[in-house]
């Protein structure tokens, strides 16, 4: 089921944050499928979207498959993004990384392309990278003006990659705003977790604290 949430639009990041519109649009928990998707044979489809969970679950068994699709159709972004995340799976993080960036090379307007690499940027702490990948858009709707809907994993992820950007510029009010949408939005998302341990460190340690003497008590 789809539903409306406002989303935060701020002026450019590397200027300080004075002020803030909130622009609308929909966020849907239903799959969005790319126009070239609706065109692949069949049995392409049912690969694409078995090998979604299996890129996580058998991670070893999806790579030989991944890497003769990708042969055969080359194009399709997310092929890429689930070889990135085998990868991942079996610890060959060299092959992830080099995956994730040729996926934002041969896609460089796929949303998912864009935030696996801006991830790698910030964990080298390359912020004005971060900003050239989102061409100084840091809203979905300015960044995708031609699309009216966006799947919440896309909200999750871009909004809470962005907010660690901000932190990570020393704008914290403008990821204090972009934490807040992302508890009303996907408050269940780890991204939406991963952010607001960032932001409120001391607080999530506390509580992590707290289970760790109740864990304690409990086994004495």
């Amino acid at each position: 089921m789809a539903k409306k949430s406002k989303a935060a639009k701020f002026v450019k990041p590397e200027s300080k944050l004075e002020s803030v519109q909130i622009v609308e649009y929909e966020i849907t928990s239903e799959p969005i499928r790319e126009r070239w998707y609706k065109s692949l044979p069949k049995q392409v489809k049912d690969a694409i979207d078995r090998l979604h969970d299996e890129s996580q679950r058998r991670p070893h068994k999806a790579i030989p498959e991944l890497i003769e699709l990708i042969k055969k159709y080359p194009n399709i972004p997310m092929l890429y993004n689930y070889l990135s995340v085998a990868y991942s799976g079996t610890g060959e993080q060299s092959k992830a990384e080099e995956i994730i960036r040729e996926n934002y090379q041969r896609n460089p307007d796929y949303l998912f392309a864009r935030l696996n690499y801006a991830e790698l940027c910030r964990a080298a702490g390359d912020y004005e990278q971060i900003a050239e990948i989102f061409e100084y858009k840091f809203d979905l709707k300015l960044l995708y003006p031609q699309r009216k809907r966006f799947h919440v994993s896309e909200v999750a992820n871009y909004m809470g990659l962005i907010g660690m950007y901000y932190l990570g510029t020393g704008e914290q009010a403008a990821a204090k705003k972009y934490y807040e949408i992302l508890k009303e939005v996907a408050p269940g998302y780890p991204m939406t977790k991963r952010l607001g341990r960032k932001l409120h460190p001391s607080f999530f340690r506390r509580i992590l604290n707290r289970i760790a003497g109740q864990v304690q008590t409990e086994s004495s």
